[in-house]
């Protein structure tokens, strides 16, 4: 009956430990050889300190603002050469205009020109200035002496001033046929001057394609200085 006392109360003494360490979890004390929950497992894997959130922020246009892309455009101004076009030249006088038609000939069918305020040359008959007024007179009367009295002196100011008009013709045989007979009357001093009655007044339209057009009004633009270009229609 003693054996069995000791080993009654190491008995108890067990069973009080074990009831005590049961009681510590509910008493939230958990004993350092007890197995850790998931928790603590999540705990000892995860560095707070070391881990970074990366967050991905994706925001939309207003509604009210919409994004179009325009093409770059390269704007040329490009003249079509089979266009018809008009170009009109004034300030010319008669020798220009008839070189501006030569050229516009040689051209073939492209080009064709209209001429406006072209007056036909004219053939004067005349004998020149020579002393002045007082030189003028005395060839009057000699005229006079010797039948021809279809003359004027001419007073305007000018290279031509006090010389003899004899006739002015628009037709040179004629303008030669009056000369002869001056000379028959022993009038020897006259002469035949030719005349451009057109001075510069005359005007150019010049119409065709455009490849043919600008070329020539641009030659001859250069050998003109006096002549002036203008804006036209073409057909008119």
């Amino acid at each position: 009956m003693k054996t069995l006392r000791p080993f009654f109360y190491l008995l108890l003494a067990a069973n009080i430990v074990l009831a005590v360490l049961s009681a510590l979890p509910l008493l939230g004390i958990r004993p350092p050889w007890a197995p850790s929950g998931e928790a603590d497992r999540l705990a000892r894997q995860l560095t707070p300190e070391k881990i970074q959130l990366i967050t991905t922020e994706t925001r939309a246009a207003p509604a009210s603002v919409s994004t179009a892309i325009t093409p770059t455009t390269d704007i040329r101004t490009n003249i079509d050469p089979n266009a018809l076009a008009c170009a009109a030249l004034r300030n010319l006088n008669l020798e220009a205009t008839q070189q501006l038609s030569d050229r516009a000939a040689r051209q073939g069918d492209g080009l064709s020109v209209r001429l406006i305020g072209v007056t036909p040359t004219s053939y004067w008959v005349n004998i020149p200035p020579n002393g002045g007024k007082e030189g003028a007179s005395k060839r009057g009367e000699v005229l006079t002496k010797v039948g021809v009295e279809d003359y004027f002196i001419e007073r305007k100011p000018g290279p031509n001033q006090f010389a003899i008009s004899l006739g002015l013709y628009l037709n040179e045989d004629a303008a030669k046929r009056q000369l002869e007979q001056l000379r028959k009357k022993g009038v020897t001093t006259a002469r035949i001057t030719v005349r451009d009655n057109t001075g510069n007044n005359a005007r150019a339209e010049i119409s065709g394609r455009n490849e043919y057009l600008e070329p020539l009004i641009k030659d001859f633009l250069a050998s003109h200085k006096d002549a002036q270009r203008e804006s036209c229609q073409p057909g008119n």
